[in-house]
C-alpha cells in the first residue's frame, strides 16, 4: 500500500523575471501571498486528505505577475517527489480549448479566417456535412453550437506511435457521425469541435498544432515546458493515480487524436503567463498575443441560452461573482488529472489548480470559490418571481440525459443509461434531486428559485436552470448539457438493458443445452439428432455477446481491431443466415404445429429479431445509423 501523507511546498512569490514587465494600474483590493496562504492551505490540507488526491499545484496571478504559488502532496508517489509548480509538468485537459480558441483568433486577425463563414471555405482535407441548410462555422465550434454528435469511438491511443493525425480522426468522424442538429441552436459541448478548430489551424497555417502553438503561443509567453503531448521521459512529469482498497494506482497516459481539445502538458507557473495575457488585453511582458479586441471578443457572451445567463464566449465560460463582476472560467481532466483555470477580469486576478487525482475536480472550485471570496463579501441578493404551487406544477418530470453518439459505434452506450434529475414543486420554488455536475458523483437535492419565465435559479449557488416550454419541455443546466422528459417505457435505457441482457442469457442458456445434448449423445443409444442449425446460432450469437460485454465496452474509445469491427461484430449476420436456412426447413411443418419445428422456428425468429435490434443500436459490422 502506498501512503501519500500530505506535503506542503515552501511559497515561492515571484518578484522576479515576472516583475520585469511594465507597472500596471494599481489594482483594487489586491491580495497578498499570506493572505491566499490562509485561505488555501486548510482547503487544501482537508481535501486532498478526504479525497485522497496525491498532489495539486495552486498559483495565483494578479495584474501582471504570479503572486502566490504553492505544490501540496506528491507529482510522484512512489518516489516521493512533491509537487512543485515552478518545475513539475502536468495534464490541463480542456483547458487546452482555451488555447485554441486563442490560436483560431490569431488567425482571425490576419484574415486567414472568418468566424461567421461556412468552414468547408476553408478546409481542403475534407469538407463538413450538414444538418440542415445552415452550415457550421467557427462561431459555432468556439461556443460548441454546431449540432456535432458526440465523439467517442477511437478518440485516443495508447501510445504516440499508434495516435492518429487529427485529420485522420476527423475525416473518419465525419465520415460515420455526421451532425444531429441545427448549428448556432443549442450548446453541447463538443470535444470534436474544439479538435475541429484545431485541424483547421493546421490546415490554414500549414503546420502541426504543436508546432503552431509553440511558435505563436508558447513562446511568446515564456512557456518551454508546454506541448501537446505527454513527455513521459521527462523526471518533472507528474503521474496521475486512482486510489482504490487503501492504495494508489498510476493512471496510463493516452493521446488525443484532436490534441486541440485536451491535449495540453505544462508547467504550472508557466500556464500563469498565459492567464496574465488573458487578463492584460492580450500582452505579456510586452509581448502581444492578441488585439485588445479579439481578447474582449473571447470575453464576451457569444451564446446564452437565455437573456438573464452569463453565456459563453470563446474558449471560454462566463459567470459572475456575488457583487455582479463577471468571472470566465475553463476547466479540464483527463487520465486522473483535474484542472480549473479562473479568470476576474475586473480583479486583473487568475487562478489554476491542477490536481493528479480523480477526484481532484471537487477540490477545485472550493479554492477558487475561496479566492473570490476575498475579493467580495457582497451578496446578490435573488428576486424570485412570486410563482404559485400552480404554476410551479407544470415542470414537474422526471428528466434524463445520456450522452452518448446517435450515430456508428458507441449508440448502444444508451443502454447503460446517462443523468435523471427528477423535479418537484414546492412554495416558491422547484426541488431538483440528481446527480449533479459538481463533481461529486452523488444524488442530491437542490432547490431552485423561479427568475424570468422557464429561467430558475438555485437558492443558495450558482447554478441555474432553463426549462423551455416551447420545444418539448427540454431542460437544460446552464453550461453543462440539455436533458429530455423521461421517455416511454419501451425507449427508457433500463427497458432497453433488458431487452438486451435476456435475449443474449437466452442464446447463452441455449448453447449450454445443445452442448450437455451433444455429450449425452455420445453415451446414448439411440442417438437423438442435435440441430446443427440451432448449435451453429447458439454458438456465433454467445462468442459475439460475450466478446461485446468483455471487451467492447472498454476498448471502444481506442477503436476496434478488424477482427473484431469486421469478424466478431459479423456473427450475429452469419447466424442469420443459418436462422433463414432453418426457417425455410421448418415453417410447413410448424404450421402443422409440429412442437420441434415450432421451437425450431421460434429460435431462427428470435435470432434474426434480436440480431435486428442489434443493427439498429450500431453493434454489428454494418451501422443503421
Amino acid at each position: 500500500m502506498l501512503a501519500v501523507p500530505l506535503v506542503f511546498l515552501g511559497m515561492n512569490v515571484f518578484m522576479g523575471h515576472e516583475a520585469e514587465a511594465a507597472a500596471t494600474p494599481a489594482v483594487p483590493a489586491a491580495l497578498s501571498a499570506s493572505q491566499l496562504e490562509q485561505s488555501i492551505d486548510p482547503i487544501m490540507q482537508e481535501e486532498l486528505e478526504k479525497r485522497h488526491v496525491p498532489g495539486s499545484a495552486v498559483v495565483v496571478t494578479q495584474g501582471d505577475r504570479i503572486i502566490f504559488s504553492k505544490g501540496y502532496g506528491y507529482a510522484d508517489v512512489e518516489q516521493s517527489i512533491p509537487v512543485d509548480p515552478a518545475k513539475t509538468i502536468m495534464r490541463l485537459g480542456s483547458i487546452t480549448k482555451t488555447v485554441t480558441a486563442v490560436s483560431a483568433m490569431q488567425l482571425v486577425e490576419q484574415g486567414k479566417l472568418t468566424l461567421h463563414d461556412d468552414l468547408n471555405t476553408f478546409l481542403h482535407a475534407y469538407q463538413l456535412p450538414s444538418f440542415g441548410k445552415q452550415p457550421i462555422t467557427l462561431h459555432h465550434l468556439l461556443t460548441h453550437t454546431a449540432g456535432l454528435d458526440e465523439s467517442i469511438y477511437k478518440i485516443q491511443a495508447h501510445s504516440r506511435e499508434k495516435s492518429l493525425s487529427a485529420e485522420q480522426y476527423l475525416r473518419q468522424y465525419f465520415r460515420q457521425q455526421p451532425p444531429v442538429r441545427e448549428p448556432g441552436q443549442e450548446y453541447e459541448y463538443s470535444n470534436a469541435g474544439l479538435g475541429l478548430v484545431g485541424n483547421l489551424i493546421e490546415q490554414t497555417a500549414g503546420t502541426d498544432l504543436g508546432a503552431y502553438m509553440f511558435q505563436n503561443v508558447f513562446t511568446p509567453l515564456k512557456m518551454p515546458s508546454a506541448s501537446l503531448t505527454v513527455p513521459e521521459s521527462s523526471p518533472d512529469m507528474a503521474k496521475s493515480y486512482v486510489y482504490s482498497n487503501k492504495k494508489y494506482t498510476a493512471v496510463s497516459s493516452t493521446y488525443p487524436h484532436i490534441p486541440g481539445a485536451g491535449a495540453l502538458s505544462v508547467i504550472p507557473d508557466e500556464f500563469a503567463h498565459f492567464m496574465i495575457a488573458l487578463l492584460n488585453q492580450g500582452v505579456y511582458q510586452g509581448t502581444a498575443l492578441l488585439k485588445p479586441d479579439s481578447v474582449e471578443m473571447m470575453q464576451q457572451s457569444q451564446f446564452a441560452e437565455h437573456p438573464k445567463v452569463d453565456g459563453v464566449g470563446y474558449g471560454l465560460y462566463r459567470g459572475h461573482l456575488a457583487d455582479g463582476s463577471t468571472v470566465l472560467t475553463h476547466t479540464g481532466e483527463i487520465e486522473g488529472f483535474a484542472a480549473k483555470m479562473e479568470l476576474i477580469p475586473s480583479q486583473k486576478l487568475g487562478i489554476l489548480i491542477v490536481s493528479n487525482g480523480e477526484e481532484g475536480g471537487i477540490t477545485y472550485n472550493k479554492v477558487t470559490d475561496a479566492v473570490a471570496g476575498l475579493l467580495t463579501k457582497k451578496t446578490e441578493a435573488v428576486t424570485p418571481l412570486p410563482y404559485s404551487l400552480e404554476d410551479l406544477q407544470q415542470y414537474e418530470r422526471t428528466y434524463t440525459f445520456a450522452k452518448v453518439p446517435q450515430h456508428g459505434w458507441g449508440k448502444w452506450l444508451y443502454f447503460l443509461g446517462g443523468r435523471n434529475y427528477k423535479v418537484t414543486a414546492a412554495e416558491g420554488k422547484l426541488v431538483v434531486s440528481g446527480v449533479f455536475p459538481d463533481g461529486s458523483g452523488e444524488t442530491a437535492e437542490k432547490s431552485f428559485v423561479p427568475i424570468a419565465d422557464g429561467l430558475f435559479q438555485e437558492q443558495e449557488g450558482g447554478m441555474q436552470l432553463l426549462i423551455d416550454k416551447q420545444h418539448h419541455w427540454k431542460m437544460t443546466i446552464i453550461q453543462e448539457t440539455t436533458f429530455s422528459p423521461e421517455p416511454g417505457f419501451w425507449k427508457r435505457p433500463s427497458t432497453l438493458l433488458i431487452v438486451y441482457i435476456v435475449p443474449g442469457l437466452l442464446f447463452l442458456a441455449l448453447l449450454a443445452v445443445t452442448l450437455i445434448r451433444y455429450v449425452v449423445r455420445l453415451f446414448r443409444k439411440p442417438r437423438r439428432t442435435v440441430s446443427l442449425h440451432i448449435t451453429a446460432i447458439s454458438l456465433l450469437m454467445s462468442v459475439f455477446l460475450l466478446l461485446q460485454l468483455t471487451y467492447s465496452n472498454g476498448s471502444i474509445t481506442f477503436g476496434y481491431p478488424a477482427w473484431y469491427a469486421w469478424g466478431v461484430s459479423s456473427l450475429p449476420l452469419v447466424a442469420v443466415l443459418f436462422a433463414l436456412h432453418l426457417l425455410w426447413r421448418n415453417a410447413s411443418q410448424a404450421v402443422k404445429g409440429k412442437v420441434v419445428a415450432l421451437t425450431r422456428c421460434f429460435v431462427a425468429i428470435a435470432c434474426i429479431g434480436y440480431t435486428g435490434f442489434m443493427y439498429y443500436w450500431n453493434m454489428l459490422s454494418i451501422h443503421f445509423s
